[in-house]
Formats: structure tokens, sequence, C-alpha cells
């Protein structure tokens, strides 16, 4: 009996173990922009994926984006750029109990949508020149907390950075 509860455990500590190892935390999977009277109506998509064998539960997610105006040729990156383009937060602080589930094995997607109606905010906001596609950073230094399972006790992982077109 002793044998099989320390296959048991053996085996969840492994499964764990892999979640946490494998798990990325996630990134930007698309997003739609739209022009209205008042100015821009924005939805992007954050995609969770989950390759390990046990659910997890994000509990919080903290990145920045910048919506990259590509008709200036500089780095999107560039600090003195980023200060004349649309940033905003992607986040959400939701605890245990209510966050975003994925499963073993399973993608999950969180959409935020927004509306940008300053006109001095709205006009930083153009699709790319050559070819008509919005281009979106996320700033290093964003995070996720989650859960793993029915374990309590969270994890934190970085976000790093990313860019392209949604």
């Amino acid at each position: 009996m002793s044998a099989g509860i320390f296959a048991a455990a053996t085996v969840r500590f492994i499964d764990h173990s892999q979640t946490q190892l494998l798990l990325s935390p996630g990134s930007l999977h698309n997003g739609t922009f739209t022009r209205t009277p008042a100015g821009w109506s924005i939805s992007l998509v954050w995609r969770f994926v989950n390759p390990g064998r046990l659910q997890i539960t994000v509990a919080m997610l903290q990145v920045q984006f910048v919506v990259d105006n590509r008709s200036n040729a500089t780095a999107w990156n560039d600090v003195d750029k980023i200060a004349s383009e649309y940033t905003g937060p992607l986040s959400f602080n939701l605890g245990r109990n209510a966050g975003v589930v994925v499963g073993p094995g399973a993608t999950t997607d969180q959409e935020w949508g927004f509306a940008v109606t300053n006109a001095t905010e709205a006009a930083k906001i153009a699709p790319d020149p050559s070819d008509g596609k919005f281009y979106v950073g996320i700033l290093g230094g964003g995070r996720i907390e989650y859960y793993v399972s029915d374990v309590n006790e969270f994890y934190l992982h970085g976000v790093p950075s990313s860019y392209g077109a949604v």
C-alpha cells in the first residue's frame, strides 16, 4: 500500500513539475482595430497555452502594449518612439477562485475590448502604410500569477517583450 501511495505522489510531483517547466506566460494572439466616428474600437486577445498535464488557473496578468505607428521607421521598442505612440495595459487580477482556467493540454483566450475616443490618442493609431496591418508590441516586464491544479501556492512568471502584426 505504501508503494502505491509513493507512486501516486511521485507521478503527481512529476506532473506538477512538468506543468511549471513547460508553461509559458502566453502571448498576444490577435486583435482587431475598427475606425469609429469617435476614434477607434480595439479588441486584443491574449492566448494562454498549458502544455502540462495539470490544470492551471491564471489569477493575474499585467502587461503593457504599444501600437506601433510604422510610418515612423524607428524601432518599435525605442523609448522616445514609445512616448509618442498609443500605449495601454492588458491586465486582470481575479484571484485563485475566479481566474482564467486552462485545462491540461488546452488553450484559452482572454479578450479585452476598449474604445479610444480621445482625439489626440486616436491620432497615434494607424495601420502600416505598406500592408495595412496593425503592429502591436508587448513591453517586457509584465507578469502572470498562476496556480497549478489544487496546490495552494501561487507562482509568478515573467512576460518577455514581443512584437508582431495582429
